[in-house]
């Protein structure tokens, strides 16, 4: 028995995709396909014939798949990640998140933090070797603002233990608001970042105690977001005094002009572009020129990513002009993954607020909606860290599921639905497949189970194998194009085979033992799939809910 399609552009279907992953293991591309056809499956064992057919004036193409074959090949015990191997591995350095220290780790911080985790993810799963790196700004005249903000506001040090980030980015707002109507004290900001960049002992030691308050916050929230770094890395790394080769290396290849007003100017093929303040100060765009540099004298990355959102694209775009013109020999790696806005993100009450109040929320509300469902057991709408999982998955997906530069609208009653595409699906699903497997795990002996594909004649068997087929070059896909609605769009595409599966294919109730034993095979490898799609997200895949 074999599975017939036809090969054609416009058509999406899991056994397409397959094909697709055969023929690019062999180096072909869509546009030689149908020219090459013949000699590219002849030998390949997993099709059975291939046929060709004019109509309309073009070329076309039937295959066959050998079915016996491929639910074999789907269904065996292979681990899904690639191995990482020195010949054509990459390393790739993904900065992501990065935000200011002693201010609250906003909403508008989410795209770049779930997204940037999921390429990294998904870039080592696919047998990269990366770093992620959450470069913080924790220099420039911010600092100072926040110094002053906690002078004006006479704060101890004892106030600001008892709610750091929150009293800390009080001071900031007091202070800048403050400068607004007098330019007196935005010139004694400047001037206490200019101490810091000269090495002033005590607002150096203020500056280490409000990074590790940062830090400390920071943390609990990446853990909820099932987030992890590297390293963390600092603006203030690059200071004026520590990246003077660079300025002299800009003046050697003509590209640094002095202006009269004491700023130093990078001339770029368009524009002029500065990076050193009238005061002697660095800007950004220099500290970034300086860190590429160094990062690539440390780990000899083959990319360097910057996960920031749209708004930052000439920013970005400038690092790279400049890397060419310095003719640096990794200029091309460096690559922007830019992304669109989130507009809304407030809490029910229409309050604009923090991250760590939107998963609150999320957690609060996801608990209402477990109570009030029949299906929910009652030990897991009462624990906190369950409904918090679900809470913090539903506000993951509802992002990723868009398209990274689509601007979209924060809407709860869309988040937090049981029904329809949502991350609060994924999980119910993995929790019904978990259930599924848990409750034949001492009836059948699982690990002794050989596949045997005639006993999965079902149409609804052989959708889901095809499914679990699609999921390494879905994985692929979304790399190429740096998008995680890719993914997910997958994911709920496998969803729905593996409930209709699990409707149509009971175990427990099978009488013939081999059929149950191949749909338990079946079960297994999609648990395994979804469980590494979730986790590829961000996800923290439950067993119960």
């Amino acid at each position: 028995m074999a599975l017939q399609f036809t090969y054609q552009r416009a058509t999406r279907t899991p056994e397409l995709s397959i094909l697709a992953q055969y023929l690019g293991q062999k180096g072909f591309d869509q546009k030689s396909f149908n020219r090459s056809a013949e000699c590219i499956v002849k030998d390949d064992e997993h099709l059975a014939t291939v046929t060709t057919e004019e109509r309309s004036g073009k070329k076309w193409v039937k295959l066959s798949l050998d079915k016996m074959k491929l639910i074999q090949t789907v269904l065996e015990r292979k681990p899904l990640q690639e191995e990482y191997n020195t010949a054509t591995s990459k390393t790739m350095i993904v900065e992501f998140s990065s935000p200011n220290i002693a201010k609250p780790f906003h909403a508008g911080h989410l795209r770049s933090t779930i997204l940037g985790n999921f390429l990294s993810n998904l870039n080592e799963f696919l047998g990269n070797r990366v770093l992620r790196l959450n470069y913080l700004g924790d220099w420039g005249t911010q600092f100072g603002y926040l110094a002053l903000g906690v002078q004006l506001k006479g704060l101890s040090p004892t106030d600001i233990h008892q709610d750091p980030i929150k009293c800390l980015y009080d001071a900031y707002v007091h202070a800048y608001e403050a400068a607004r109507n007098s330019p007196h004290m935005h010139e004694h900001a400047m001037n206490i970042f200019a101490r810091m960049e000269n090495g002033s002992a005590d607002d150096l030691d203020q500056w280490q105690e409000y990074r590790a308050y940062t830090v400390k916050e920071l943390e609990e929230l990446y853990r909820r977001l099932g987030v992890c770094f590297t390293s963390y890395e600092w603006e203030s790394q690059y200071g004026v005094n520590k990246i003077a080769h660079v300025l002299e290396t800009l003046k050697q290849r003509g590209m640094l002009i002095d202006q009269t007003d004491g700023r130093k100017v990078v001339q770029l093929q368009q524009r002029k572009i500065p990076i050193v303040k009238s005061d002697g100060s660095g800007m950004y765009l220099l500290r970034d020129i300086a860190a590429l540099m160094d990062r690539y004298n440390r780990f000899k990355f083959h990319k360097c990513i910057y996960v920031v959102e749209n708004g930052q694209n000439d920013h970005f775009a400038s690092l790279s002009e400049i890397a060419h013109l310095l003719c640096l020999p990794y200029a091309a790696g460096v690559e922007h993954v830019k992304f669109g806005r989130i507009h809304g993100m407030s809490t029910r009450r229409g309050k604009v607020v923090f991250l760590k109040d939107i998963l609150h929320e999320a957690q609060q509300l996801v608990q209402e909606k477990q109570r009030e469902s029949p299906y929910t057991k009652t030990n897991a709408a009462d624990d906190p860290s369950v409904c918090d999982i679900l809470g913090t998955s539903a506000v993951i997906i509802n992002d990723l599921k868009q398209r990274r530069m689509k601007d979209y609208n924060f809407d709860w009653s869309k988040i937090l639905r049981m029904e329809g595409d949502s991350g609060i699906k994924l999980q119910y699903t993995h929790c019904r497949l978990a259930s599924l497997l848990h409750a034949q795990s001492s009836a059948e002996d699982i690990m002794s189970i050989q596949c045997d594909g005639s006993s999965l004649v079902e149409p609804e068997a052989l959708d889901l194998v095809c499914q679990l087929a699609n999921f390494k070059p879905i994985c692929y896909q979304a790399q190429e194009a740096a998008e995680a609605c890719i993914l997910v769009a997958y994911l709920f595409r496998l969803c729905k085979s593996i409930n209709l599966a699990i409707k149509t294919l009971p175990v427990k109730q099978e009488s013939e033992a081999n059929k149950r034993q191949q749909r338990i095979l079946l079960f297994i490898r999609a648990k395994l799939v979804l469980h590494t799609g979730m986790t590829l997200l961000g996800l923290r895949p439950l067993e119960e809910m």
